[in-house]
């Protein structure tokens, strides 16, 4: 197999899911003096995931229940796995000390592998447990930005479905989060992220696929309201199909990544070529559903025929 073949295989068979719950463990800091800070870090770090309500973070009594209240450094694929396994979590975070250098690490559960990490060097001629709870912030909040998508799609719970027609226009209801800066009018896009190389997926170990495109009519609380205007196909669209906002990415990045190596501009993204007006999406869909309607009626009809 060449490797532009292994490459695409790669790309196809690893889709990334959504991030939704979210285990921390404590930081594991070492030396003395420092078990106060490192405490005081990871209670830091737990809040500033759980503030904008997008992430579902494990509490300290559930992991004590659990029996894995324990800092950790580095995890292998199948502790990763396992953990992920016991603790019902879609991604794990480990945050540690070394060599005068604080890092974070997260792994996705179910591969264990690496997908965001990054590490602050700490200033040698300052106390190290003065540094470490805003090298925590700066850390955590640059995870939230290397995220390339700021929504899902949720199930209106009175329609039942994820997509609807309301006065002429085809709706979904995103999840954004409560401190969310998307605006109405803002362009809305429903993606699908795949794994293009084996760096880090939230690094640079990603491409993005837009198989629908819209922009925000309303927004209630946590959710907004997005119109669909393009798309490959409406049943594409389902319950946790992730939606990027391209200004809010754009805040993000340019607010919250540590330094210039990591990326602050969007990378070029594969637009479906399918994607059509959703007004002849959905004149499609009535189509075949006429056509398989009229093949079942033909069936019912020759069976009482005969």
């Amino acid at each position: 197999v060449h490797s532009s073949e292994k490459k695409q295989s790669v790309e196809k068979s690893i889709q990334h899911q959504l991030v939704r719950r979210v285990v921390v463990f404590p930081v594991q800091a070492g030396g003395e003096g420092l078990s106060d800070a490192a405490e005081e870090t990871w209670w830091r770090v737990r809040e500033r995931l759980t503030e904008n309500k997008r992430f579902l973070v494990a509490s300290k009594n559930f992991l004590i229940k659990k029996d894995v209240l324990q800092a950790r450094r580095t995890l292998s694929p199948a502790d990763a796995i396992i953990l992920a396994r016991l603790l019902d979590a879609h991604v794990l975070v480990t945050t540690f000390l070394k060599n005068k250098k604080f890092y974070m690490v997260a792994y996705e559960g179910d591969y264990g592998q690496v997908i965001w990490r990054h590490e602050i060097r700490l200033h040698p001629s300052v106390p190290l447990r003065r540094q470490l709870l805003k090298a925590g912030e700066k850390l955590v909040n640059d995870f939230i930005a290397s995220i390339p998508y700021q929504g899902f799609v949720v199930m209106d719970e009175l329609i039942g479905e994820p997509v609807y027609r309301k006065k002429e226009r085809t709706l979904v209801h995103v999840d954004i989060g409560v401190r969310s800066q998307a605006k109405v009018g803002d362009e809305a896009q429903l993606v699908r992220i795949f794994r293009k190389n084996f760096n880090p997926i939230f690094k640079d170990g990603y491409r993005v696929e837009v198989f629908a495109e819209g922009r925000i009519v309303a927004i209630t609380r946590n959710i907004a309201q997005v119109e669909i205007i393009r798309v490959t196909d409406l049943k594409e669209i389902r319950e946790a199909s992730l939606v990027r906002f391209p200004k809010e990415l754009k805040r993000l990045k340019e607010s919250f990544t540590i330094q210039e190596s990591v990326q602050k501009h969007i990378d070029p993204d594969y637009f479906s070529l399918e994607m059509k007006p959703v007004e002849e999406a959905e004149a499609e869909n009535k189509a075949l559903l006429s056509a398989l309607g009229f093949l079942g009626n033909l069936a019912i009809w020759l069976i009482l025929a005969f």
